[in-house]
């Protein structure tokens, strides 16, 4: 009786130890993995100019959409970390005094694990798409937002849907243009030039669509090779403008849909033939690998802790940046030479495609079967 309860006490012990490590670890693989892309945020950042709000809801997008894999992360680092510091204590030795093998420390972890694997496959099929199309959003907006401020009267504005446009009067009610000069050297084979009397600035925010419409005016364009003018007298022209393109919108793609979603999506390319489905289902296997990667960590890091050594904690964080390393190398690799390859038999076959995206998996398993049986026979 005295064993059970001493047990039962240890399995709070240990479960307590995970959560309050794993939220910490959390919280760090947060602030690392925003801080690598502080980069890429910092130019987003002053290129559009944003406000506090906009940079917020940059972030949190940014941080929720990273959840799928920051928590495995903590999850991994946070069983380096107490299983190095049992070793180090020698708590294993202590456990098998009482006459426990150390493996019965597996249950109450691969109870927790099982939780961890739950609430990563949460981030993955809901919160992270969710953060992914948050933060496409922000940019998007932030995008449109520039783009309906930049023109002002009297200046000339360079960075313009690619234009060189100069307006010399905006109402401020109206926001109608007046005499609009516009210099083209994109569109056309040769450089054009537009002066409008009107125009007026026509913004989708559902589609992420824009179009400048001009009234009344004149396209001049010159050809030195004809040595030719080409004068061209309109009532309207417009110059259409896709933000989903330029700011970068991925709300339709694989990573950005939910779930349901994506299941909805896989069940209706069934019948479009020649379409390339494997973006949908890797998207949904990886999905899944992700998440049953937790409870393969739990004996591979047991393995790799419980040897009783003295440098067992300090080994932790080099285990840990290893496991990872080659666990996402593999990953990307794989999922890329997948998307890329023009074999028939993995284009047009769902298994194949998740045999594949689950090999980082298995070899993390078979890793864990492998250092397991040699601990075992170690401790013997």
């Amino acid at each position: 009786m005295m064993n059970l309860r001493m047990l039962a006490r240890l399995d709070r012990f240990l479960a307590k130890e995970l959560l309050r490590t794993t939220v910490a670890g959390l919280c760090l693989a947060v602030v690392i993995l925003l801080a690598l892309q502080a980069l890429r945020l910092s130019g987003l950042i002053i290129q559009y100019d944003l406000d506090f709000l906009s940079i917020s809801k940059l972030v949190s997008g940014l941080a929720a959409s990273l959840l799928p894999i920051e928590l495995p992360v903590a999850f991994l680092f946070a069983l380096l970390f107490l299983f190095g510091r049992m070793s180090t204590d020698r708590e294993f030795i202590a456990l098998q005094a009482m006459g426990h093998s150390p493996a019965r420390l597996l249950v109450p972890i691969f109870f927790f694990g099982a939780l961890v694997s739950a609430g990563t496959a949460f981030c993955s099929f809901y919160l992270g798409p969710r953060g992914n199309q948050a933060f496409e959003a922000s940019i998007d907006e932030a995008f449109k937002k520039k783009v309906a401020t930049v023109l002002r009267s009297g200046t000339f504005s360079e960075n313009f849907l690619d234009l060189v446009v100069f307006v010399d009067d905006v109402d401020p009610e109206t926001q109608v243009l007046h005499r609009v000069f516009i210099h083209d050297a994109n569109t056309y084979q040769e450089q054009a030039s537009i002066s409008a009397e009107y125009g007026r600035w026509i913004q989708s925010k559902e589609l992420g669509l824009g179009t400048l419409a001009l009234e009344n005016g004149i396209l001049i364009s010159e050809s030195p090779k004809q040595e030719a003018t080409y004068r061209v007298r309109f009532d309207e022209y417009r110059i259409n403008a896709d933000f989903s393109q330029q700011a970068g919108v991925a709300r339709d793609s694989p990573p950005s849909l939910e779930m349901s979603r994506l299941l909805a999506r896989r069940a209706a390319q069934k019948n479009q033939p020649g379409l390339d489905r494997r973006p949908v289902w890797i998207e949904i296997a990886q999905r899944f690998s992700i998440s049953m990667a937790c409870l393969i960590f739990v004996p591979l890091c047991f393995a790799l802790s419980v040897d009783n050594r003295r440098t067992a904690r300090s080994r932790a964080v080099l285990y840990g940046l290893l496991i990872l390393l080659l666990y996402w190398t593999v990953h990307f690799t794989v999922i890329t030479w997948t998307l890329k390859t023009p074999l028939d038999a993995i284009q047009n076959s769902e298994a194949l495609n998740w045999l594949i995206v689950w090999i980082p998996n298995l070899l993390l398993a078979t890793a864990a079967a492998y250092f397991y049986r040699r601990s075992f026979r170690l401790r013997r």
